[in-house]
């Protein structure tokens, strides 16, 4: 083979693997809704985190604030992975809308 082959199938297989990646993006952008196997651990994490009871947000300078408190632990350790994202959406790019109630 020559170089000139080696290029033109490596430009080739580097396009294939581009209109795949492509393919991907416009499927979970084409979709109606967001499931949770979409979104990886990290998607979790943010500034918003459960002491015991209490929902909290890291002012990221030392100090925090108490959004909420809950019946358990549980009930809160659950609205501060929400709330985390929810920011982490809104951080993305994604645009949120608000349901209409009729």
């Amino acid at each position: 083979m020559s170089e000139q082959d080696n290029a033109t199938d490596f430009i080739q297989s580097s396009n294939k693997a581009r209109e795949y990646e492509n393919k991907k993006k416009q499927i979970i952008l084409s979709d109606q809704y967001i499931t949770k196997d979409m979104f990886i651990k990290d998607s979790y994490k943010g500034n918003n985190y459960a002491n015991n009871n209490a929902v909290m947000f890291d002012l990221q300078n030392g100090k925090q604030n108490v959004l909420c408190l809950c019946a358990n632990r549980h009930i809160a350790e659950a609205i501060a992975e929400a709330l985390n994202l929810l920011d982490n959406l809104e951080a993305s790019g994604a645009e949120l809308y608000k349901h209409e109630s009729k």
